[in-house]
């Protein structure tokens, strides 16, 4: 157990450094995408499509085994987080693109209007609703990254996954690590969830529907839309 707990560590030690890589990628991607210059928005197009369609396992083999062909040679950890980052920045790229693009283009217009910059009106207005639009599915994300990790121990890195497999080659005992390997899982998955359902909570808007899903009973949630409903002015024949 002892050992399982510390392939735990470094579990989240690499899905931590690579969520940060990948956020960083991402919001590089998606800035390019979204640039309107050919120069910039062809290039991140054509980095979606080739993330999108390769494996990440390939693309783990190609860093680590690959690149040192030419030259280029890194310690597996750095490998893995390297990979994982690029694989997860274009997936999130059109994550965030689509959320900046689901803000009505009206609000930034309107808070330029006001005398805002360019920057000023992306930072105050659109980026924090673009962030509500985006929360779940980056929840979504961040447990499947630590879920995909597993796949690191291909280059013998000593994560969870690669820890497990050492453990049960060494004792038998391979349901039985098998199952503690799973539980670790996730217990980490399931309290991912759920800070991710907490900050989703902290930013709902108060007093919105969302807010209420949230934060509200269903029975105060059907009681409100009752009364609204009989509160409504009767249609006239």
């Amino acid at each position: 157990m002892p050992a399982l707990l510390r392939g735990a560590v470094w579990t989240l030690a690499l899905a931590a450094c690579s969520a940060v890589g990948a956020v960083s990628v991402g919001l590089l991607v998606c800035g390019a995408r979204m640039s309107g210059v050919t120069l910039f928005s062809a290039p991140a197009r054509g980095f979606i499509s080739l993330i999108r369609g390769t494996p990440l396992l390939l693309q783990i083999f190609y860093i680590y085994y690959g690149l040192p062909e030419l030259g280029i040679v890194m310690p597996a950890f750095v490998a893995g987080v390297l990979a994982l980052s690029l694989n997860f920045g274009g997936y999130l790229a059109e994550l965030f693109r689509g959320g900046i693009q689901s803000v009505d283009p009206g609000q930034r217009q309107a808070a330029m209007a006001l005398g805002l910059g360019r920057l000023q009106a992306f930072a105050l207005v659109v980026a924090p609703q673009a962030f509500r639009t985006i929360l779940p599915a980056l929840g979504n994300y961040a447990t499947v990254l630590v879920k995909e990790t597993s796949l690191v121990a291909t280059i013998s890195v000593l994560e969870l996954m690669r820890t497990g497999e050492l453990l049960a080659s060494a004792t038998f005992r391979v349901l039985l690590i098998y199952s503690l390997v799973a539980l670790i899982y996730y217990t980490i998955c399931t309290l991912i969830a759920r800070l991710f359902v907490t900050a989703e909570r902290r930013a709902a808007i108060p007093g919105s529907l969302a807010a209420e899903l949230m934060g509200g009973s269903k029975d105060a949630i059907l009681s409100r839309s009752l009364s609204t409903r009989s509160a409504a002015p009767a249609k006239s024949p």
